[in-house]
């Protein structure tokens, strides 16, 4: 059979061309020894033009199309069920080593997705990648293909396999790619290991709370309530408390989730995330943190970019989307519209007083020395580290102020329930010593 290919040579230059080969797989294996990437194939037919190729070379493009659809109601069934079409963060990592490890063999892409779709642990990302491999056997590139999911495939992911598509070094760049969705991991689990104590203990100590106010308070105002005295203050406004939240227990419940759904709509909206941003990275201690995982995530990002020769103004754009902070992503917004007036990086990070002078002083000397992707790497390393430090050191003085706020908490409910037991026993006391004082 004949195939029309368009694609790119060892040179990155855009060629088209024929070949024969009995079907679509050994075509790409014949124009890779040619070192050529094909990024479109079309079977050519005698009468009815070019079609778009499928597997074994047979079909037409309307079979083609009956396929996705079938493709695209299995992955509206996916996301029915759960959203289970997106892997686990070491399942993907795992994917992207080896599929690394297959190009670097020589295997076919067709061949990886298959073998690596049937072995997914993931059943929807496995679906997925033979989804894929289908569009790819069509005639489709791998990163077109990759594109049509982006709900499983970032736009980091997809652009730097189209630039190693387009510079015929794709296992190079997944090995990249590994690294990256690593170090990306190490921060989150960092991250969630920092915030993992302090909200098991406040979900405990409000647990306590409740417990105490619902269950134990109320035992106590019975008891008080037989012996007909006045009680203190404070006594008499914890039970007037306990008795509030048990009319309203409804209310305390919805004051309660209502507070954590609000919480949580803060923080992913983006419209709030724009206006608190900027004000929690110059809070204490977290601020600091914040603005330290920003920095190596964007260094992380914007390195790998470089590195893998996505354009400058391109990778700006992308790692201003992942940087996880309002306030540097617009920083480095203000600093892509800069660059594309002829100015240099390390001009506009510094005007936006978000980066320390350590990173932007590292970064001039990448750009002058021509080595900023190294110079990027290393960034991250740092701060990677020091994000790493600053978890341990704030974990440390996180979990004795909780436990001495979890203690205060309890003894403010626990002291004043005593009082009136106090109370009685220096009655008692007082009352024996009249006694004893009378019988002399």
């Amino acid at each position: 059979m004949k195939y029309r290919y368009q694609g790119y040579d060892a040179n990155a230059k855009k060629i088209s061309g024929e070949v024969e080969a009995p079907n679509a797989v050994s075509a790409r294996n014949v124009l890779r020894s040619q070192n050529v990437r094909a990024a479109k194939l079309f079977e050519v037919r005698g009468s009815g033009g070019t079609n778009a190729t499928r597997s074994g070379g047979t079909g037409t493009r309307s079979s083609g199309t009956k396929l996705n659809k079938g493709l695209t109601m299995q992955s509206f069934m996916d996301q029915l069920s759960g959203g289970n079409r997106q892997p686990k963060n070491m399942e993907f990592t795992a994917f992207i080593r080896q599929m690394a490890v297959m190009q670097e063999a020589g295997i076919p892409i067709v061949q990886s997705l298959n073998i690596l779709g049937d072995a997914a642990e993931t059943k929807g990302f496995g679906r997925v990648l033979l989804e894929i491999k289908q569009r790819v056997e069509e005639g489709m590139s791998f990163n077109e293909a990759l594109k049509l999911y982006g709900d499983v495939f970032d736009r980091i992911f997809v652009n730097l396999v189209s630039a190693g598509e387009v510079s015929g070094s794709l296992d190079r760049i997944l090995n990249r790619l590994a690294v990256y969705y690593e170090k990306s991991s190490q921060i989150r689990r960092k991250i969630i290991s920092a915030m993992t104590y302090p909200s098991l203990m406040l979900i405990m100590m409000i647990a306590v709370v409740s417990v105490m106010m619902f269950f134990v308070v109320p035992q106590f105002a019975s008891m008080f309530a037989g012996q007909g005295k006045k009680l203190p203050a404070p006594t008499q406004m914890i039970i007037d408390i306990a008795d509030l939240l048990k009319q309203f227990w409804y209310l305390y419940i919805g004051g309660l989730l209502g507070g954590i759904g609000g919480l949580v709509f803060v923080l992913r909206n983006p419209d709030t995330r724009k206006l608190i941003d900027p004000y929690l990275i110059r809070l204490p201690l977290i601020g600091d943190l914040i603005r330290k995982i920003g920095i190596a995530r964007f260094s992380r990002t914007f390195g790998t970019m470089i590195q893998s020769g996505v354009p400058i103004l391109e990778a700006l754009d992308i790692t201003s989307q992942v940087a996880g902070n309002y306030a540097i992503e617009r920083a480095l917004i203000e600093t892509r519209q800069s660059i594309s007036q002829g100015n240099s990086i390390a001009g506009p990070l510094t005007k936006a007083g978000v980066f320390p002078k350590m990173a932007i002083s590292m970064i001039a000397i990448g750009e002058q020395t021509g080595a900023l992707d190294q110079m990027l790497q290393k960034i991250a390393d740092f701060y990677e580290e020091e994000v790493d430090a600053k978890v341990g050191a704030l974990t440390s003085i996180i979990e004795p102020v909780m436990i001495v706020v979890v203690g205060i908490t309890v003894a403010g409910i626990l002291i004043p329930m005593y009082l009136p037991v106090f109370q009685m026993g220096d009655v008692a006391s007082g009352s024996d010593a009249k006694a004893g004082g009378a019988g002399e």
